[in-house]
């Protein structure tokens, strides 16, 4: 026979009943819905609640309570990596894309006619794709939130020094990726001037460039997009700039190729950019997750669909 309870326990239990009824019911009686869940990718990452905050350890002298312990994450420099390995593809066109467009006619240019487009016209570069292997050029491909980062890589990227020149009246690169801490070495090879109006919000600024002027410059910041550069005095050159605090990005040559070495094994989000892309972006803006293989390549391909390219 069960021993009897006690009148001061029945209505104790009879509580915590209550209490596991709305606990397994939920407020409001209803049942936990799928957008409850929680999905963890990574043993190591912390799990947390959306909207939950941690409540304050109480006080050993039971006096004003004391804030829970935080833990900030590690900077990807610090975290090891369980390898290495290469990201490599190829970023191609999908369809026939539009011709490109003259923006100034041989020998007709607007300004500077006997310097700029005097052996040939200039031609736009938003949108410059091979005939035969359909690859789409100067794409950038970018990390910018490694979960880990090669030291040699970083190294490397930050002390670099790369130039942006100013020839035949057009920018070289049209496109240029760099490290925080790298240089540019501006430099106006025409016998005209020109100036380098950088529009980026970190790495701004206007500098006047005489004919065969060299300046350095050295970035500041990283910036959260790839920004626009500019001539003001021959008003069909641009180009764009991109400055990132990950030494792992590239862009695409005349095939639509790109490299990007010593990455860290594991899921990296992939940023795929392309100027005449509507948005900007041929992967999702924050990144397509792709799965580094230590130790090999790994490769990415991706189409621009000729839907998605904006009217010039």
């Amino acid at each position: 026979m069960s021993p009897r309870l006690s009148g001061t326990r029945r209505p104790i239990l009879a509580c915590l009943g209550l209490a596991g009824a709305l606990i397994l019911s939920g407020c409001g009686g209803k049942e936990p819905q799928a957008d409850d869940a929680m999905v963890v990718t990574d043993p190591t990452q912390t799990i947390s609640t959306p909207g939950a905050t941690a409540s304050p350890a109480a006080s050993p002298s039971g006096g004003t309570p004391t804030p829970a312990a935080t833990t900030s994450p590690a900077p990807a420099e610090n975290v090891k990596a369980e390898g290495w390995g290469t990201l490599k593809g190829q970023i191609t066109f999908d369809g026939t894309p539009p011709p490109r467009k003259e923006l100034q006619a041989k020998g007709m240019a607007v300004k500077d006619p006997t310097i700029c487009a005097k052996d040939a016209p200039i031609l736009s570069e938003r949108l410059v794709v091979d005939d035969a292997s359909k690859g789409v050029k100067n794409v950038l491909v970018y990390i910018p939130k490694p979960t880990a980062v090669n030291p040699e890589s970083k190294s490397a990227a930050a002390s670099a020094s790369v130039l942006f020149d100013q020839k035949n009246c057009i920018f070289e690169p049209h496109v240029l990726a760099l490290m925080t801490g790298a240089k540019v070495l501006m430099k106006n090879s025409d016998g005209t001037s020109h100036n380098v109006n950088s529009k980026l919000k970190n790495n701004g600024g206007n500098q006047t460039m005489s004919a065969g002027a060299e300046i350095p410059l050295q970035t500041n910041a990283k910036e959260n997009a790839p920004g626009e550069v500019v001539c003001d005095i021959h008003g069909w050159m641009k180009a764009y700039w991109l400055v990132t605090d990950s030494p792992y990005f590239a862009v695409t040559d005349d095939k639509g190729n790109f490299e990007i070495k010593n990455v860290p094994a594991g899921t990296q989000k992939v940023v795929v950019w392309q100027e005449a892309v509507t948005g900007g972006y041929v992967s999702p803006s924050a990144g397509q997750p792709v799965n580094i293989k230590a130790a090999g390549d790994t490769t990415l391909d991706l189409k621009i669909e000729a839907g998605k390219i904006r009217p010039e």
